[in-house]
């Protein structure tokens, strides 16, 4: 019958759409990294430093030169002199030389001279803060660590210069929490796609008014509209379009 439609295959129908658009082009925005989540980065995103840009340590213990504790054991452990203790938030202003340790917790920057860290399980403060005789504090040590032990050396996460988003990318929860440690703070992301829908049908009439008989209530502009923002693009329901062919 003349007045029914000729519908195509869904690929077919994809293809036709598709060769009558013109060649595509993305449009881009730059917004901030914290309002970035769900987007699609539009350049390629460099380190612009090593991460992390100091050498710190994994775990709470004692800055140390690992040959000094080599052989260390509980039965014959080695004892180090307590120099300091390195503060958080800012590098230490001593180094280490032979013999000697520095207190430190997990995230401080080793002091100069230390090569790795002894955990605090496997030490032992012998003398406290120094005793009567006004000697410096001595760390007892049960377990000998090799050079870059317990220790995230310089660049080891990510090198400067290093491709760490691709264009083209998702912004995912962690893509946004690696941009912000990196100091990358704004980001630039293709535009979210504008889809226009067009209700088609005599019977249809918007959710909010009552249907005589034969009508029926729009669905399927709210619910394409829906999926629409669900995968990222921005939805503009047009209104309905009359296909009547009565004379």
């Amino acid at each position: 019958m003349p007045e029914f439609l000729t519908l195509l295959p869904p690929d077919d129908a994809r293809a036709l759409l598709l060769s009558h658009l013109s060649a595509s082009t993305t449009d881009s925005v730059v917004i901030d990294v914290s309002s970035s989540l769900g987007r699609i980065t539009a350049d390629d995103i460099l380190a612009p430093h090593p991460l992390p840009d100091f050498q710190r340590t994994t775990v709470d213990g004692y800055a140390v030169r690992a040959r000094d504790t080599f052989g260390a054991t509980d039965s014959l452990p080695t004892y180090l002199t307590l120099i300091g203790e390195v503060p958080m938030g800012d590098s230490p202003a001593f180094e280490i030389s032979a013999g000697q340790c520095a207190l430190i917790h997990t995230g401080g920057m080793l002091p100069n001279g230390a090569d790795a860290v002894v955990m605090l399980e496997y030490t032992q403060n012998v003398r406290g803060r120094g005793d009567l005789h006004g000697r410096p504090s001595e760390i007892e040590i049960f377990r000998a660590v090799a050079d870059g032990e317990n220790l995230i050396r310089v660049g080891e996460d990510v090198a400067q210069g290093q491709l760490v988003l691709p264009k083209g990318s998702l912004i995912r929860p962690a893509e946004i929490g690696g941009l912000m440690a990196l100091g990358i703070t704004s980001v630039r992301v293709a535009r979210k796609v504008m889809v226009g829908l067009i209700s088609t049908g005599d019977e249809v009439i918007e959710p909010s008014q009552s249907p005589r008989p034969g009508q029926v209530r729009d669905i399927n502009s709210y619910t394409l509209a829906s999926l629409v923002e669900k995968s990222g693009g921005r939805r503009n329901v047009m209104g309905f379009l009359v296909t009547s062919l009565k004379s």
